[in-house]
């Protein structure tokens, strides 16, 4: 790029952020600066391979203005969580962990799951937890002990029976007046108190419960709160502290060789270890690797601690704080490890980048290396980053449906799965057909969200590769959007991998990694159509199954069709659980049973 004293001269000496582009407008590199023009002038003498290799891509600038430096940082972590530029490091595991929400405004407090902290919120959030499976964990056993409401307002409102929850002891029933607000507030209060970890007062509380129960002769109360008492110095017996006080750490550690970097983040709640998580960066460690973690792993809707631990100081940390502190809503201090106890965390967290590193070094490519093979041996317009596999699904031309999965940088995005049920097709199948409506549709909806993949991976053989030529011909994206198809042959001729513009199969004996990638997507794919049409097939058998049962009308059947996918599953529920569904009563849902029962047997 030429980028000259003349041009610079015409950017202003103002906090912003600028972006370096390549030829066809992808973002190469995003970066931020207190003063523009002073920043971009150090690019006119590149003394990095890194920075002499951008600037020979890089065909054009854009330059950002903001009010001030925090807000340049802003929009510089928000462009590149966007833009995910090669040249800068990022983040590849940049989800949002899941946390607990309790609903204090609420008459009757709700437990809810979510992925993000309402901007906002007065309700209590507790967490980060590593993993959906640890999460489930913690609620299983808050609901044994405090069983407080999941259902939403909306249901709470309009039940007239107590629901499932309540039949196995989950739930207390406060939307038929099982229980006064009160008592239920304190059950309230108790969870509050397991979670936030006051293990000492909630157990002492309990104890002195059971006490007064006793001498009140309530001796039933008296025996459930001493087995909860019991099972509590079990279960918190398995929480050991990690520190003296109950403070809140996220404790980060780096791994790198050459330019791969695995990293660990240790969560530490009220003085527990929680859990932790290991990540993935990728690009360059020229710049400071701890700021740009920072920037992309907290974000508007992450819980954030009162400390962050590091073993360097990033240069920006008062600007990071600061950011940290607003995202917060109190103060976030930012340390190296310097007690023994911080010390003993780090070396911990350390370990598992470590071992994360390790496992990534395992003779494996880097997407970087992998994408860049794939585009040679496919023939792509570009280097990959979005890849998705497109597969069908039909029972003799019955519930024809189509499915498509996402995979970024190399591992699958199950936030981008998309399910079709096939509109244009019945009757005899049609796979050419049933695929170009689901291509059509994807690639239609994706010009206009401007959310487009750069390969398409078909399962099929050339039939199929042409019918995909197609629809990116009749859309003007043949240019654009890479495209070839993976059929599984003969046992002795293995996979066969067409791309457009070649009559015979690629031969990928040299090219294993690019071959099992393919697979993998094409497996994943078929996994989840076949998924999608069983779970089809078993509503519309379950909808012809309902049809003639009286009492049951349109509006039941959705209902019924939306909470089970076959009979065995409402005759398991039971007709305690049918009667608590909206529109439904104690009657009509004995009488639905006793039908399901006769028409099965």
């Amino acid at each position: 790029m030429d980028l000259t004293p003349e041009k610079l001269r015409k950017i202003p000496e103002a906090p912003g952020v600028y972006l370096f582009k390549d030829g066809r407008g992808v973002v190469l590199y995003v970066g931020k600066a207190k003063n523009l023009r002073r920043r971009l002038s150090s690019y006119l003498t590149p003394n990095t391979p890194k920075t002499q290799n951008l600037l020979l891509r890089a065909k054009t600038l854009e330059t950002i203005l903001t009010r001030n430096e925090k807000e340049a940082l802003i929009l510089e972590a928000n462009l590149i969580k966007k833009h995910r530029p090669r040249y800068n490091i990022v983040l590849r595991d940049d989800k949002a962990y899941p946390l607990i929400r309790i609903s204090l405004k609420d008459k009757f407090p709700r437990l809810m799951v979510v992925r993000r902290k309402r901007k906002g919120d007065q309700a209590l959030y507790f967490g980060p937890y590593p993993s959906s499976r640890a999460v489930r964990e913690t609620v299983k056993i808050l609901t044994r002990f405090f069983p407080l409401r999941r259902c939403s307002n909306a249901e709470m409102n309009r039940r007239t029976r107590p629901c499932l929850y309540y039949q196995i002891g989950k739930c207390l029933a406060p939307c038929v007046g099982f229980i006064s607000p009160a008592k239920y507030r304190q059950i309230v209060e108790e969870a509050v108190a397991f979670l936030e970890g006051r293990s000492r007062d909630l157990l002492q509380k309990l104890r002195t419960d059971m006490e007064a129960a006793a001498e009140n002769l309530e001796f039933e109360r008296a025996a459930v709160l001493r087995d909860r008492l019991r099972a509590l110095e079990k279960i918190l017996e398995t929480q050991a502290a990690v520190l003296p006080e109950e403070r809140d750490l996220d404790v980060f550690a780096l791994a790198q060789k050459n330019e791969k970097i695995s990293g660990a983040v240790l969560f530490v709640r009220h003085g527990k270890l929680i859990g932790h998580k290991v990540f993935h960066l990728r690009g360059s460690t020229e710049e400071d690797p701890w700021e740009n973690l920072l920037k992309q792993f907290y974000d508007e809707g992450k819980l954030i601690p009162e400390t962050v631990v590091l073993p360097e100081i990033p240069a920006e940390r008062k600007l990071l704080e600061e950011w940290l502190s607003e995202l917060r809503g109190g103060p976030v201090e930012i340390v190296r490890p310097q007690d023994k106890i911080l010390t003993g965390l780090y070396e911990t967290a350390q370990r598992n980048a470590e071992e994360a590193l390790r496992a990534r070094l395992k003779g494996e490519k880097t997407w970087d290396e992998l994408a860049e093979e794939l585009a040679t041996v496919l023939r792509l317009p570009v280097i990959p980053v979005r890849i998705e596999g497109v597969d069908l699904s039909s029972l003799q031309g019955t519930a024809p449906v189509g499915a498509i999965v996402s995979f970024f940088e190399g591992e699958p995005d199950k936030s981008r799965y998309r399910r079709y049920h096939i509109r244009t097709v019945s009757g005899t199948p049609d796979d050419y057909a049933m695929l170009y409506e689901v291509l059509f549709r994807r690639i239609q909806k994706g010009l206009a969200e401007k959310d487009l993949p750069d390969l398409l991976l078909i399962d099929g053989g050339k039939g199929h590769l042409e019918t995909g030529r197609r629809v990116l011909e009749e859309l003007g994206l043949s240019e654009k959007i890479g495209l070839c198809a993976i059929a599984k042959e003969r046992e002795e001729e293995g996979e066969k991998v067409y791309i457009p513009g070649r009559k015979n199969p690629l031969k990928l004996s040299k090219h294993g990694e690019v071959l099992r990638f393919l697979m993998r997507v094409r497996d994943e794919v078929h996994r989840f159509v076949l998924s999608f049409h069983r779970k089809t097939r078993e509503k519309r058998a379950l909808s012809s199954f309902l049809d003639g049962i009286p009492g049951i009308g349109e509006k039941r059947k959705r209902v019924l069709l939306s909470q089970f996918a076959s009979p065995e599953e409402i005759l398991a529920a039971g007709a305690s659980e049918i009667a608590s569904l909206p529109g439904f009563n104690r009657k009509v849902a004995e009488e639905l049973i006793t039908r399901l029962k006769e028409l099965s047997g």
